[in-house]
C-alpha cells in the first residue's frame, strides 16, 4: 500500500509541474516521516545525496553532454546526414533511412535522445519535405531515430543504471549494441514500407564521385564512435576517459575539420553543459535518499514477496515491468522513472535469477519509448518546436515506431543472446 502511495504522490507532483528533483526529495521525506521514521535522522539527506553522485562512473555524464553540445554547433550532424542521403536517397524511404542512420551514429556519440533528434532534425526535415515526404511522418521518423540515443552505447541512461546497480558499464554498453542496431534496422524497414505505400518520392542516384566526397566529409565524424567504443572495449580507457577523449575529438573536428566552431562559441557551450549536468546530478542526488527510504520501508522486500507468491516464473514479471515502464513513460521523464524503479525491479529480477545486465537493456528500451508517447514525449516536443507541427500529429505517425520498440523490448527480455551474446566477449 505504501508503495502505491509513493508512486501516486510522485505522479501527482509531476503532473502539477513540480521539478523531478524536488518531487523525489519531497516524496522521500514525506514517506520517511509517514512510515514512522525519526525526524532527527533527516540529517542523512545531504549525506545520501552526496554519496549518490560521488561515484566515478557518473563523471562521464558531463563529458557526454559536452560532446552532444559540441556536435550540435560543430557541424557533425550535417556531414552524417549528407553521407546517408547520397548513399540511400534513391531507394524507397531513402531519406528517412538516411536520417535514421545518422541518428544511429549520433547515438553512438552523444547518448542523448533529444540531442540526436535535434541535431539531425534541423537538417533532415527540410530535405525530406522538399522530396515530398509528409512533414508529420518526417518528424516522427527523426524522433524515433533520436530514441535510439539512450539505447545504443554510449548511453547516459545505461551509465545511470550502472551507477545505481554497481554493474560494469562496459558490459551494459556491449549488451545495448545489438538491440540498438536491431531497432535501427527495423525502423528503416518500417519507414521504407510507409514511404513505398504512400509513394514518397525517391531522389536520383548520386554518382560515385559525389558519394566518395560525402564519405570524405563524414569520415572523421564516423570515427568518433569507433574511438569511443573501440577504446573502451579494447581496454585503453574507461567510460569516463572515453567521454573526455571524445569531447576533445569533437571539439577538434569543429575547429579544424569542419570550421563551424569558434572560440566565442565555447562559453555558451560550456554553460549549457553545466546547466544540463546540474539538472541531471540534482535528480540523481535526490534519488540517493529515495533509495534509502525504500530500503527503510522494506518496499522492495514486500514487492519481491508478493511477486514470488503470485508468479512462479520471471516471464509475467518481465511483461509487467515493460508495461509499467511504458505506461509511466507517458507521464514522467525517463531518468526519474529509472531512479524510482531500479531499487524495486533489480532485487525483484534477482529473486527470479534474472541477469541484471539483460534487465538494464530491457528497462532502457522500455524507457526510451517514453520520448515518443504524449503527453510527456520529449522528442515529440523537440520536433514540434523545430518544425511547428502539432505534437499529436507527430505522435500519430510515431505509433508504428512505438510498436516496434515494444516488440524489441519483449524479444530482448526473453532472448538473452540478443543482449548478453556480445557482452560475454567484452572484458
Amino acid at each position: 500500500m505504501l508503495m502505491f502511495v509513493i508512486f501516486g504522490a510522485v505522479l501527482l507532483l509531476m503532473l502539477l509541474g513540480v521539478s523531478t528533483a524536488v518531487t523525489m526529495g519531497f516524496a522521500s521525506i514525506a514517506t520517511f516521516l509517514f512510515a514512522g521514521g525519526d525526524p532527527t535522522r533527516l540529517f542523512l539527506v545531504p549525506q545520501r545525496m552526496f554519496a549518490q553522485v560521488s561515484g566515478i562512473t557518473l563523471m562521464s555524464i558531463p563529458f557526454f553532454l559536452l560532446m552532444g553540445n559540441l556536435m550540435t554547433v560543430g557541424g557533425v550532424s550535417k556531414s552524417l546526414f549528407g553521407f546517408g542521403r547520397v548513399c540511400l536517397g534513391h531507394r524507397w524511404g531513402g531519406l528517412s533511412n538516411a536520417a535514421i542512420v545518422a541518428c544511429v551514429v549520433m547515438a553512438a556519440m552523444s547518448g542523448s535522445a533529444a540531442a540526436c533528434a535535434a541535431g539531425i532534425g534541423m537538417i533532415a526535415i527540410n530535405e525530406m519535405t522538399k522530396s515530398g515526404y509528409g512533414r508529420p511522418f518526417s518528424c516522427a521518423t527523426i524522433a524515433a531515430g533520436g530514441a535510439l540515443g539512450p539505447i545504443i552505447p554510449p548511453s547516459i541512461t545505461l551509465i545511470l543504471y550502472a551507477g545505481l546497480t554497481q554493474t560494469s558499464v562496459n558490459s551494459l554498453f556491449a549488451a545495448g549494441a545489438v538491440p540498438g542496431l536491431l531497432l535501427g534496422i527495423m525502423f528503416m524497414g518500417w519507414s521504407s514500407w510507409v514511404s513505398a505505400r504512400r509513394n514518397y518520392a525517391k531522389t536520383e542516384p548520386a554518382p560515385w564521385r559525389e558519394r566518395l566526397q560525402a564519405f570524405r566529409e563524414a569520415f572523421f565524424a564516423l570515427m568518433t564512435p569507433v574511438i569511443v567504443m573501440g577504446g573502451m572495449f579494447g581496454g585503453i580507457f574507461t567510460a569516463t576517459e572515453a567521454a573526455a577523449v571524445a569531447s576533445l575529438y569533437v571539439m577538434f573536428l569543429g575547429f579544424f575539420v569542419y570550421g563551424t566552431l569558434r572560440v566565442r562559441d565555447l562559453p555558451a557551450i560550456f554553460w549549457n553543459t553545466v546547466e544540463q549536468t546540474a539538472k541531471v546530478m540534482f535528480v540523481i542526488a535526490t534519488a540517493g535518499f529515495f533509495q534509502y527510504v525504500l530500503l527503510y520501508t522494506r518496499i522492495p522486500q514486500q514487492a519481491i514477496a508478493f511477486m514470488s507468491t503470485s508468479f512462479a516464473t520471471a516471464a509475467p514479471v518481465l511483461l509487467l515491468i515493460i508495461a509499467l515502464l511504458v505506461l509511466m513513460g507517458c507521464f514522467m521523464e525517463g531518468t526519474a522513472i529509472l531512479l524510482i524503479t531500479v531499487p524495486i525491479f533489480v532485487p525483484l529480477a534477482k529473486s527470479f535469477g534474472y541477469d541484471i545486465v539483460q534487465l538494464g537493456i530491457v528497462m532502457c528500451i522500455s524507457l526510451a519509448i517514453g520520448v515518443l508517447t504524449p503527453p510527456v514525449g520529449l522528442n515529440l516536443y523537440v520536433m514540434s518546436s523545430i518544425t511547428g507541427e502539432h505534437v499529436l500529429a507527430i505522435a500519430k505517425e510515431a505509433v508504428g515506431y512505438v510498436l516496434i520498440m515494444i516488440i524489441v523490448a519483449i524479444l530482448v527480455a526473453f532472448i538473452p543472446e540478443l543482449s548478453l551474446g556480445f557482452a560475454k566477449w567484452v572484458p
